[in-house]
């Protein structure tokens, strides 16, 4: 029996990376049915697959989570459908070139705090509205970053979004953890995902100085591995885990 055996979950950013690798893990610790969820139809066609090979039940959703009407909508579908929500993984996120302070642009702040810190906004909001109604409560587990507690070199609104997350993720763990809700952060270092990798498969050069600055062993850190801890966090071994900020790194930030 899987830690995870006959919970509803659903996964955010399930179209690649750190979704696509928690959502087959996920399913491999026994969770009934997940629910997809991403801008990108076909990377969650994809992550379907992976999933429906699992024997594991699933649905996909091609939603903008910036958007409240979309992601309210979706929500209201899933618990319809299963009843509840037991576990939600809010995973998605975009990134952007660097940029000096002075010369970032309105439009790249405004997406980009949209994107990576209202979407996590609007889910929790409407996953806290369906879990207050459940018996058992339920976990959150958002993706923030190291820059949720150091800053990213040419990344101030990154840094900004993902210090964001951090902040709502605390806010929700104070309000609900005593209605039976938890709510955690992961702080991921340099995952090796498709963010980080130019059309030719090869790391970027912001990557390439990223990876020589924060891993104390030069090794890109695996999607499997974050979503290895994901799973415990959503699991009942972390019971007493609540409000934390779980760095995921091997060792490059210490506090």
């Amino acid at each position: 029996m899987g830690v995870l055996e006959g919970k509803i979950a659903l996964v955010t950013g399930a179209a690649s990376g750190i979704g696509r690798s928690t959502a087959e893990a996920f399913a491999k610790e026994g969770v009934l049915h997940i629910a997809l969820i991403d801008i990108d139809e076909q990377g969650i066609l994809s992550t379907s697959e992976i999933v429906d090979n699992l024997k594991t039940g699933f649905s996909t959703h091609c939603v903008d989570v910036s958007k409240e009407d979309s992601v309210a909508a979706t929500l209201d579908e899933i618990v319809d459908e299963h009843g509840r929500l037991d576990i939600a993984f809010n995973n998605a996120g975009i990134n952007h070139p660097s940029s000096k302070f002075h010369e970032l642009e309105i439009r790249d702040w405004t997406e980009m705090i949209q994107t990576n810190l209202t979407s996590v906004f609007i889910c929790m909001k409407h996953e806290i509205i369906h879990m207050l109604k459940s018996d058992t409560g339920g976990v959150i587990v958002n993706t923030s970053s190291g820059a949720g507690i150091v800053p990213a070199p040419g990344q101030a609104h990154y840094t900004a979004a993902k210090h964001g997350v951090v902040g709502l993720t605390k806010s929700v763990a104070a309000e609900y953890g005593k209605l039976g809700i938890r709510c955690n952060a992961i702080l991921p270092g340099l995952v090796d995902t498709p963010m980080i990798r130019d059309a030719n498969g090869e790391l970027t050069d912001r990557a390439k100085r990223t990876l020589e600055r924060i891993s104390p062993t030069g090794e890109l850190i695996k999607p499997e591995q974050i979503a290895e801890t994901v799973t415990w966090l959503s699991s009942a071994g972390s019971a007493k885990v609540n409000g934390q900020s779980v760095v995921i790194d091997g060792g490059g930030i210490m506090r």
